[in-house]
């Protein structure tokens, strides 16, 4: 076996799984009611297909996600440990002159049974006066979520 600069490439973590996570809220600059510091309970499913992950978040999380950006699924890709998903919204919202989406996404790292990241909600605009703080903002929540560990006979 050859190897091209002298390291062989890293395959793509199995990601794929029920999580139960832990998430505390961060900054809300979006103004979407989150409130800084509490600690909240999410269920989420990750299923994956190659380098493909889907990731639905259950329950109350899933609902306020669904009620911002029209679905609770992101999708997106693992790229060796690291899972990049998102949600581009597609539900408008009107304030005033102001009208904007909102965009979610999740960027986590894998580690065995946990995968630990963050949340992202970001405001699309029509860059209307208006919309004021909107422009540019960021809402965030931080999180840390487990799987049941997969049987010894399972590849990762």
């Amino acid at each position: 076996m050859v190897l091209v600069g002298g390291a062989a490439a890293c395959s793509d973590a199995n990601v794929a799984g029920n999580y139960t996570a832990q998430i505390t809220n961060g900054a809300d600059g979006c103004s979407l009611g989150l409130t800084k510091d509490q600690n909240l309970t999410a269920d989420f499913i990750v299923t994956q297909d190659g380098s493909d992950v889907s990731l639905r978040i259950e329950g109350f999380s899933g609902g306020f996600i669904s009620l911002l950006a029209g679905s609770a699924v992101l999708t997106g890709n693992v790229d060796g440990d690291d899972v990049n998903v998102e949600r581009i919204g597609t539900v408008k919202k009107t304030e005033m002159s102001c009208e904007y989406m909102v965009n979610v996404q999740i960027k986590a790292s894998q580690d065995g049974d946990s995968m630990s990241g963050r949340v992202e909600y970001r405001a699309a605009t029509n860059a209307d006066p208006t919309c004021g703080s909107r422009q540019n903002c960021i809402s965030v929540q931080e999180f840390n979520a487990t799987r049941p560990p997969r049987s010894s006979g399972s590849a990762e």
